[in-house]
């Protein structure tokens, strides 16, 4: 059944914007800065754990440090970005990494006299800011004037660098000029909330609305907490008279609060994201992602999401936007639902904000197991709302697509690809998966209905002139029987592209045994030969399978290995050819001399038999040609190898083909392949001397 088109329009819009290379540079560029972020909340935890062990001066100096390292982020962020789009827009990546931290320095100076605002729109302009000058700084770098050193100067870092430097400074006045306007303006987080509003009477009024925008705050990178100031103020006062009532038995009347929000709603941080790790624990194949949710399990239970916000990143990652919001408003309703019906008591004691998960809602309110009891169901309820993102994205990312092959019985698995800088996103690598995805389904759709069938090229002995073997080709037929889609390369190409090649060399094998079977009962045999590729023998799972089906022939049906295909693990290709001769099965190796050192495989693998490529016999018109064709002769005969020559068109080819080890053809001067049901009746008449041809 079609999905509604608006939810297609959805989709496709929502995979452009995270494709957007403006959101693309922001998150490469915030992910660099996880090592920090990892050394910044190390530092919290080991602070807190001087702090339980009674050391005072060491929580002191690792709090600082870690208050120190947080302050470095919003530089970092700004350096991280400037250089990615000093990648893009082809500028000197470092000076324009360094003049973009240089902008953060003048936010700084400018906003001191404004502490508040400094703190909440410092991460934000580190963001916005390097998006509007390195674009500027590359305009301003096309013009002539604008460089201060020639392009035929000595040194070209020194070149480069002084280049920067008029760019740089217009640019930089113009963030000055910008910024100065600020105190002009009305301030941004200028705004109260009534303390009524955090009254018992209106439980649903404030908290999920609070919730939701700090979330939202934070997903465009703008400091939640500082950006609230004067509603986090409000909710503090709340949590303190809540204490003072507390005391001497009175009633508190302020169920929203911010010792609520700590134990509550902000579980793991803004978004409550320890549910967002749980969600990648329980959800995510990738190791990439489970490596990053463990290692912010540590700060994420003191309430510290830096490392999943820039790190993910959930921060402008469009993917992520809803649940962010949603877990903690759902998280503030059912709290103060909670509180409303008598379930828990209304929080209290005021705790930092990074208060332990867990101690918090035991603490707050006056140590009640039922709250704890809340506060694990919400983390699973919210691992519940993030989770159908998170696998929506895992199956974009690492899933395979599957559609049926009705003529293989297989099925097409697309395998992720690897790609450069940009495509480490999670976000932008799943978008490219969708697309080579889709240009992969189109070719093997073209194919969806094609029936596939094997024909069979006999192989006949020079000195006889009797058909000795046959090689099973594949073919494909259209719908109504009209000709094959692209040529048989073509088709193995695409089916290779699509990992479908271990799939077919199966479907190949089993037609194969079908086929001497049903000669069998004729009262037939033929020895027929196969395709195989190294890939579908070096993989356990495949060759085991391969083996048991070839074991039903006895012996009758061998196969044919390109040079290329031994290049895969020499090891398990050595095992195979084992266990393929246990069972009577011949190894030969096709197209020798085509590939990259046929001669270094003679010594490696056990070989019964070598076909020399028909590249060897168009060289015979030439006198090296000839020569080296002969060499290749005597050398098998050395090797006490079987001889099988291809692409023989001619009886001048024929007649240069002279061993004493016995030579087999196969090519068209004795026959092109054959139908399966007219195979036996060749070989009849070659054996009983009536063929009409050669």
């Amino acid at each position: 059944m079609p999905r509604p088109r608006i939810v297609q329009l959805n989709r496709a819009s929502l995979g452009r914007l995270a494709s957007a290379t403006t959101l693309r540079v922001m998150r490469e560029g915030m992910v660099w800065t996880l090592p920090c972020l990892l050394v910044s909340a190390l530092m919290l935890l080991l602070s807190y754990a001087s702090l339980r062990l009674n050391l005072p001066e060491a929580a002191r100096m690792l709090g600082q440090a870690h208050e120190q390292l947080d302050a470095t982020m919003p530089f970092l962020v700004a350096a991280a970005i400037g250089y990615m789009l000093a990648l893009r827009y082809r500028l000197p990546q470092l000076p324009c990494a360094f003049l973009c931290l240089a902008y953060v320095a003048v936010v700084h100076s400018l906003l001191a006299p404004y502490p508040q605002a400094a703190a909440t729109l410092t991460i934000f302009i580190a963001i916005v800011a390097p998006l509007a000058n390195v674009p500027l700084m590359a305009w301003l770098h096309r013009w002539r004037w604008t460089r201060l050193a020639p392009a035929d100067f000595v040194d070209d870092n020194v070149r480069d660098t002084l280049n920067m430097v008029i760019p740089g400074l217009i640019s930089t006045a113009l963030v000055m000029a910008t910024l100065s306007l600020l105190p002009l303006m009305p301030a941004i987080t200028d705004f109260s909330m009534p303390l009524e509003l955090a009254s018992s009477a209106h439980p649903y009024l404030g908290g999920p609305l609070i919730a939701g925008v700090n979330a939202l705050l934070w997903f465009f990178g703008i400091h939640g907490y500082h950006a609230l100031l004067p509603l986090t103020q409000a909710l503090d006062e709340a949590a303190r008279l809540n204490a003072a009532g507390a005391l001497p038995g009175l009633a508190m009347d302020y169920a929203l609060n911010s010792a609520l929000l700590g134990a509550f709603v902000y579980i793991g941080g803004a978004g409550a994201t320890l549910s967002l790790v749980a969600a990648i624990l329980v959800c995510s194949r990738s190791n990439s992602l489970r490596v990053l949710a463990l290692a912010a399990i540590p700060a994420s239970l003191f309430n510290v999401n830096e490392i999943l916000l820039f790190g993910l990143p959930v921060i402008l990652n469009p993917r992520l936007l809803v649940p962010f919001v949603l877990a903690p408003m759902v998280n503030a309703a059912i709290a103060l639902a909670a509180v409303q019906f008598g379930w828990i008591a209304i929080p209290s004691v005021g705790l930092p904000m990074t208060s332990p998960v867990v101690f918090n809602a035991y603490l707050s309110t006056g140590g009640e197991w039922s709250a704890v009891a809340l506060q694990l169901g919400l983390l699973a309820l919210g691992a519940a709302i993030y989770a159908p993102f998170v696998l929506t994205q895992e199956r974009r990312r690492q899933e395979p697509v599957s559609i049926p092959l009705r003529s293989l019985d297989t099925t097409f698995t697309r395998l992720e690809e690897e790609s450069m800088l940009y495509a480490r996103d999670p976000v932008i690598n799943a978008r490219r998966k969708e697309e080579a995805q889709r240009e992969a389904l189109s070719r093997i759709r073209r194919i969806d209905d094609h029936e596939f069938y094997l024909e069979y090229q006999p192989q006949v002995s020079v000195d006889t002139g009797l058909c000795t073997g046959c090689e099973a080709l594949l073919r494909a037929r259209g719908p109504g029987r009209r000709d094959e889609e692209g040529s048989p390369i073509e088709l193995l190409q695409w089916l290779d592209d699509a990992d479908l090649i271990c799939d077919l060399d199966l479907w190949v094998a089993t037609q194969a045994v079908r086929q001497h079977h049903a000669w069998q009962a004729q009262g037939f045999t033929l020895p027929i030969t196969i395709n195989i590729t190294g890939g579908t023998l070096a993989s356990p799972r495949h060759c085991d399978r391969f083996i048991a089906i070839l074991e039903q022939a006895h012996g009758q049906i061998s196969v044919e290995l390109t040079e290329n295909a031994l290049v895969d693990d020499t090891d398990a290709l050595r095992l195979a050819f084992e266990r393929l001769h246990a069972i009577g099965a011949q190894i030969y190796l096709d197209d020798f001399g085509s590939g990259y050192s046929a001669l270094g495989y003679l010594h490696k693998f056990d070989i019964d038999a070598i076909k020399i490529d028909r590249s060897f016999i168009v060289a015979l018109d030439t006198p090296r040609g000839a020569k080296v064709l002969a060499g290749l002769l005597r050398l098998c005969e050395a090797l006490n190898l079987r001889i099988i020559v291809e692409g023989v068109e001619t009886v001048e080819q024929l007649r240069a083909l002279t061993s004493s080890a016995g030579i087999v053809v196969q090519g068209w001067y004795y026959s092109k392949a054959l139908p399966a049901e007219d195979v036996a009746a060749y070989v009849r008449e070659r054996a009983e001397g009536r063929f009409e041809g050669h």
